[in-house]
C-alpha cells in the first residue's frame, strides 16, 4: 500500500466510525496484528524444530547405514618359497619354530666363544660374560 491509500483508509475509517471510537478500534487492530505475528513465528519456530529433528534422524539412519559389519577377509594361500638362482637349499622352517634345549644353547655359546676373538681375553683364557648385578629384595611393610 502507498502513503495515499493508507490516508484514504484512515479517512473512511474516521467517517464511519467517528473520532470517539476510532483510537480504540486502532488498539483492537494493533493487538490483533501483534497475536497473529506471534502465532505466526511460533509455528514457523515448530516446523524449523521438526525439519531439524526429521534431518537428525536421517542423518542418524545414514550413519548407521554406513556402518557396515566387518567381513573376514578372504583366507590368503601360503607364500611359496622358492631357491635362491645359485641352486642353494633354503629352508622353509622358521626360526622361531625351532626349539633348543637349554643344555644344548649353553653348548653352542661356549662353542662360538672359543672361536669369537671378542669373548677371549688378551692372555688367550676365556672371558665370561658379565651378569647384571642381582637387585636387592625390598620389603614393604
Amino acid at each position: 500500500m502507498s502513503l495515499p491509500d493508507t490516508i484514504f483508509i484512515f479517512g473512511l475509517a474516521l467517517v464511519i466510525f467517528g473520532p470517539r471510537k476510532l483510537p480504540e478500534i486502532g488498539r483492537q487492530l494493533g493487538k490483533l496484528l501483534y497475536e497473529f505475528r506471534r502465532a505466526s513465528n511460533e509455528f514457523k519456530m515448530q516446523i524449523d524444530e521438526e525439519l531439524r529433528a526429521a534431518e537428525q534422524a536421517d542423518r542418524q539412519k545414514q550413519l548407521a547405514a554406513s556402518v557396515t559389519p566387518v567381513t573376514p577377509a578372504p583366507a590368503l594361500e601360503a607364500p611359496v618359497v622358492r631357491p635362491p638362482s645359485e641352486g642353494v637349499t633354503v629352508s622353509t622352517e622358521s626360526p622361531a619354530a625351532r626349539v633348543i634345549p637349554v643344555q644344548d644353547e649353553a653348548a653352542e655359546l661356549e662353542k662360538v666363544g672359543e672361536n669369537h676373538p671378542e669373548m677371549t681375553s688378551n692372555n688367550g683364557l676365556h672371558h665370561e660374560p658379565e651378569r647384571e648385578p642381582e637387585q636387592a629384595t625390598t620389603h614393604h611393610d
